[in-house]
């Protein structure tokens, strides 16, 4: 076989590990998602973030090991990838890994939500004591000031 094939299967093999790496990344947002609540902002943000610096990963191949070429086939080699990986490990990755911090999140914030929650009770009763005093507060001032 020739030195150039093998730099082109070389290429195209990074190239693929590259879709793969891409595809790894978003499962993590993934992941994260699923964690921590996200509104539609802070979801849209993350996704112009994650296609920036995905667009950097590709740029970043094509030009350390391609000269700075576009091929189709470095472009397929990454699609590939990602779908190879996607097809295989991502959902159950996905799922499991978020379901196990989950659970882990689960149990250390259980003393917290305890503290919390009756922090909320002894909010709330003080400011139905105060809200009766400054509501009975509000009529006498209202009578002293029309009277």
């Amino acid at each position: 076989m020739s030195l150039g094939i093998l730099k082109e299967l070389q290429f195209f093999g990074l190239a693929v590990l590259r879709g793969i790496f891409i595809l790894i990344l978003y499962d993590l947002l993934r992941i994260f998602r699923r964690i921590v609540p996200h509104g539609v902002l802070a979801v849209a943000l993350e996704d112009v973030f994650y296609w920036a610096g995905t667009a950097l990963l590709i740029f970043q191949l094509l030009y350390r090991e391609n000269d700075g070429a576009v091929r189709g086939y470095a472009l397929f080699a990454v699609a590939a990838g990602m779908l190879f990986y996607h097809q295989t490990v991502s959902n159950w990755m996905v799922e499991h890994t978020a379901g196990i911090l989950n659970w882990c999140l689960g149990i250390l914030l259980r003393p917290f939500r305890f503290v919390w929650g009756k922090v909320v009770q002894v909010l709330k009763v003080a400011v139905r004591f105060y809200k009766k005093k400054l509501k009975k507060r509000l009529k006498e001032f209202i009578i002293i000031l029309f009277s």
